[in-house]
């Protein structure tokens, strides 16, 4: 085919032949487009659309059959599930228990990170309604499996009732959810069931159960805190009594009663027997003028003067003597005596503070510890939140969508 313009004669073309001409050529252009390659550009893929007999039958198997399926059971076979939500948080009672040990006493070492002993109480919690023993023993309590296993739930939403303990917790996972606020340090607390009384009775469960066992968690730590109060008690009370003990053996072997008075007694009478001793020397000295040596008074007073004498040598050795051997010197007494003082204010002050610490540890073991504080408050569901049958409908049809623009494309470009 040729797009060459010419007359058959050879002769100049008119206007009017020129025109019929550029008409005739624009119709063999048309044709030439229409005879392309129909695969490719826009107007080829929808030929190509059109042309396919697969098309309409991936359009209804990807797309229609689907969403037909999961629309049918969510809006009428599966079952209603209505949700209560309760939250609540975990916080210690007010006082609390003073450890003792035998280094320093009064020390709190519980309220040395009281947001660590929190956390961790609440992380126990959430395991807890997770676990095992929650299911146990809320079955002790009430028929749980029979919430969730009736005929008159759908097949795909009820549990097997025959299924073992290990299996049915996965489907009892589903159903009951919770989750922390890290930062308030808040648990919520979701449960799913199929019935509304069904589902706010069953929070209610458990959370007087969560909260039994957190007190019973704490039983045993407030019963050691006691029981070592009352070790550490007879410890220093024992202390205490050898001390005593000690000064009252020291008292009786020195003949003293008290080793300070005693020093500061000898102390004093020294210095009455030094001035009446000087007091004498002056007597006997103005004595010697007048009279002589062998009159009576002047015999009196060195008969005087040598007793003074006598009884100041016996006092200051028995204050303090350079003899290893004596046994009664009275600055070895004060040495001993000052020692065990300072042993017996020690052991009796460690014996204050372990008595207080164990006052406080009987009256915090015979009361609870730490406690639920409700956030949110269980309230009755009086209309079903799941499932979302608009939600997953929708992302249903947006999925099967894609799956079947996908095929679509696939089998354009496979099959070309």
């Amino acid at each position: 085919m040729t797009t060459e313009i010419s007359s058959p004669t050879g002769s100049g073309l008119t206007t009017g032949d020129r025109s019929t001409a550029v008409a005739e050529s624009l119709k063999r252009f048309a044709r030439i487009a229409r005879q392309s390659d129909h695969r490719k550009g826009i107007r080829a893929y929808k030929t190509h659309v059109r042309r396919d007999p697969w098309v309409p039958a991936l359009f209804v198997l990807l797309f229609v059959l689907p969403l037909t399926l999961v629309a049918g059971y969510l809006y009428l076979v599966a079952s209603d599930r209505y949700v209560t939500e309760a939250r609540f948080a975990l916080r210690p009672a007010l006082g609390n228990v003073d450890k003792v040990n035998s280094e320093k006493t009064g020390d709190d070492d519980s309220q040395t990170n009281p947001r660590q002993m929190i956390i961790q109480d609440t992380l126990i919690t959430m395991n807890y309604i997770a676990s095992r023993q929650m299911v146990e023993t809320l079955e002790r309590q009430r028929p749980v499996r029979d919430l969730f296993t009736r005929e008159s739930i759908d097949y795909l939403s009820r549990a097997k009732p025959d299924v073992p303990i290990e299996r049915f917790m996965r489907y009892w996972n589903h159903r009951i959810e919770t989750k922390l606020d890290t930062t308030a340090g808040i648990i919520t607390l979701t449960v799913a069931a199929f019935e509304p009384a069904e589902s706010f009775d069953l929070a209610k469960a458990i959370l007087a159960e969560s909260e039994r066992m957190v007190n019973e968690l704490s039983i045993k730590a407030r019963n050691a805190a006691l029981t070592e109060t009352i070790r550490e008690l007879a410890v220093a009370e024992e202390r205490m009594l050898k001390t005593r003990i000690a000064v009252r053996e020291l008292r009786n072997r020195g003949g003293v009663l008290d080793a300070k008075a005693t020093n500061t007694s000898n102390l004093t009478m020294l210095a009455a027997l030094r001035k009446q001793r000087i007091d004498f020397s002056v007597q006997l000295g103005l004595g010697m003028r007048d009279l002589s040596a062998d009159a009576r008074p002047i015999r009196d007073l060195k008969a005087q003067i040598r007793d003074l004498d006598d009884n100041i040598e016996k006092i200051e050795r028995q204050t303090a003597s350079s003899d290893p051997n004596e046994q009664r010197i009275l600055s070895d007494l004060m040495t001993q005596f000052e020692a065990y003082e300072n042993q017996r204010k020690d052991a009796e002050t460690y014996y204050a503070k372990v008595l207080s610490a164990h006052e406080a540890a009987r009256i915090l073991a015979s009361r609870q510890v730490e406690f639920f504080t409700p956030v949110v408050e269980p309230i009755m569901p009086l209309s079903s939140t799941e499932p979302r049958r608009a939600l997953w409908t929708s992302i249903t049809a947006i999925v099967a969508l894609l799956v079947f623009g996908l095929a679509v494309v696939i089998r354009k470009y496979s099959f070309q």
